[in-house]
């Protein structure tokens, strides 16, 4: 399957450079997010697809997908409301319907006024099952045709039927940070990376790190964010130096935005 996503990927990396055009909201990476927004008015899809493979006992590959329409209320404020949509790793598991999002983007200074670029996210996504609030703080820089963008998330999911004597509360947190440099305009080249850690009620916190490749291609209305980034390190370590009990050995995430 990610292999015919890959094949995709590269028959639309083939068009879409046949008209290249600069985008304020350029997805280098899949992610981080960089603190650079549309200007006001700006409407677009995006669509999602992560997929997620080896983790615990399974050998199958679990999916992410999601369905975004992001609108620029300001040229420093956007809002985004998604549909979610999961499937498991389990054999015969059925896609599944998994909560609308709602996300809110908030620049707080001009580009290039601060040493890094600044600006806070907060998503809320409700599943019928648990709660989920996900705050983050963007930063950026830019440098010549080099981007480069670090965030820290916290994640807090609050579950509305857990058993008794179980923690109804889950938190975690992550960092990620990317570089990338763009080779003329309508094709970035990067690397990016993420740590996880969720803080266990009981026992240690179990942790995972990711790196790899992403690569952003666009046209003057669409461009696709593809990368690809592997297991490097976890802990407890259950396959060598990885953590895939509480981890994927690694993750392939796609998104396409069409401007509307």
């Amino acid at each position: 399957m990610i292999r015919r996503l890959l094949q995709l990927t590269l028959i639309c990396a083939c068009l879409m450079t046949l008209c290249p055009s600069a985008r304020a909201d350029r997805r280098y990476f899949v992610q981080s997010y960089t603190p650079y927004l549309a200007p006001a008015g700006n409407l677009e899809l995006e669509t999602w697809a992560v997929a997620r493979e080896g983790q615990g006992d399974s050998t199958n590959t679990s999916w992410q997908t999601r369905a975004e329409f992001e609108y620029a209320i300001t040229n420093r404020v956007t809002g985004a409301a998604y549909l979610n949509f999961a499937q498991s790793g389990d054999a015969g598991a059925a896609q599944r319907f998994d909560g609308p999002s709602l996300e809110v983007i908030y620049q707080l200074a001009e580009p290039g006024r601060l040493l890094l670029d600044p600006a806070v996210y907060f998503e809320v996504r409700e599943s019928g099952a648990e709660l989920e609030l996900e705050p983050k703080l963007l930063l950026g820089r830019r440098h010549d045709a080099w981007v480069a963008a670090a965030n820290v998330i916290g994640e807090f999911e609050y579950l509305h039927n857990a058993a008794p004597g179980d923690p109804d509360l889950e938190k975690k947190l992550e960092l990620t940070l990317g570089v990338s440099r763009e080779l003329g305009a309508g094709l970035a080249v990067g690397i990016e990376g993420r740590y996880q850690r969720e803080f266990a009620e009981q026992g240690s916190d179990p942790t995972a790190f990711f790196a790899g490749p992403t690569i952003n291609l666009q046209s003057s209305k669409v461009q696709l964010a593809i990368g690809w980034h592997p297991q490097v390190s976890g802990s407890p370590s259950t396959n060598g130096s990885r953590n895939l009990a509480d981890a994927p050995r690694s993750e392939f995430r796609m998104i396409l935005g069409v401007g509307l």
